[in-house]
């Protein structure tokens, strides 16, 4: 009778190393699309890398996105260094606070000394007429008393601050008012709740409140400042003047009125005299009123722009804009 035999040992042995790598290879390959993330989950198999081919996907249209605000115009800052040349043709336009009528005077010689053939053109027509025609291109520096809006920044104007600058009460040099103010007397007088000069101390008498036009600089700085935000009074003894001018302001203060100014411009002034606030005049370090005088451009600034706000901002501009004042 013949003997059976089975499969040989060998056979055994070859299909289980064969099953072996069939098994690594299928483990191996799932560790490679499905991983583990640290908190238990399991995360979705690695993307492909992106190749360089055009994406075959469809972008909604512009009106099916979700609409956004739109961001305000971020004001850049630039740095004016003074500068070794300029050309001869350079011309600059400056219009804006009569505050500022002496520095732009000033620095105008001084720029024009230093930069032969160059010419500043100067007039003073109120901050905000200033602000408007550097935002309309009909000049190219607003001189400005006062901050810029949140509104005007947004459109792209950005300062650089030229002086601090102080405002001061005047009456008229025959006014029998002698004493000082405080900071809320003055607040009373221009918003029409002190309307008598024996209410202050002085002789009986309407006090004739001169008040400057909206357009100034310094009108809306003295808002800001003196009445904290507030409107001024409309009381009959308050006049509010039709031109943002000094000069005729203080023809008119008489032996009743007070009005306000920039120091600058009444501190040699023979016919007024100028009260203390708080018991300070407005030479004192501490005086409570007091401002910061600015040139206003749009962003971004020219050539011409970025060479009078260099020299202007220098040590040679600040010197001649203090020695010329004096």
């Amino acid at each position: 009778m013949a003997n059976k035999t089975g499969p040989s040992p060998i056979l055994y042995f070859v299909a289980f190393l064969i099953l072996a790598a069939v098994g690594y290879w299928f483990l191996s390959s799932e560790e490679q699309t499905a991983q583990i993330t640290p908190n238990g989950a399991i995360a979705p198999p690695a993307q492909a890398p992106a190749t360089s081919e055009p994406s075959t996907s469809t972008a909604p249209p512009p009106s099916a996105l979700p609409s956004a605000p739109l961001a305000p115009t971020q004001a850049r800052s630039y740095t004016f260094s003074l500068p070794a040349s300029v050309p001869g043709n350079t011309s600059v336009r400056i219009d804006g606070s009569t505050s500022m009528v002496t520095i732009n005077q000033n620095l105008k010689q001084g720029f024009e000394r230093q930069y032969a053939g160059t010419n500043i053109l100067t007039v003073a027509n109120g901050t905000e007429r200033g602000i408007q025609a550097v935002q309309e291109g009909n000049a190219d520096l607003a001189a400005i008393s006062r901050s810029l809006t949140p509104q005007e920044k947004a459109q792209g104007l950005a300062v650089v601050a030229i002086a601090s600058d102080r405002i001061a009460l005047v009456v008229g040099i025959e006014n029998p008012y002698t004493s000082g103010l405080t900071q809320e007397q003055v607040r009373q007088i221009f918003q029409g709740q002190i309307t008598n000069w024996q209410e202050i101390g002085g002789p009986a008498g309407p006090i004739q409140v001169l008040n400057r036009p909206r357009i100034s600089g310094t009108h809306q700085a003295f808002q800001e400042i003196v009445l904290n935000g507030g409107n001024f009074g409309n009381s009959a003894n308050i006049t509010t003047l039709k031109r943002d001018e000094t000069t005729g302001m203080l023809r008119q203060l008489g032996r009743n009125g007070i009005g306000y100014a920039t120091f600058a411009q009444v501190a040699n002034q023979q016919t007024v005299k100028t009260l203390p606030i708080d018991g300070m005049m407005p030479d004192h370090p501490n005086y409570p009123l007091q401002r910061v005088l600015s040139y206003a451009y749009q962003q971004p600034p020219n050539p011409a722009v970025q060479a009078f706000l260099g020299y202007a901002t220098s040590p040679q501009g600040q010197q001649s804009m203090l020695s010329g004042s004096n």
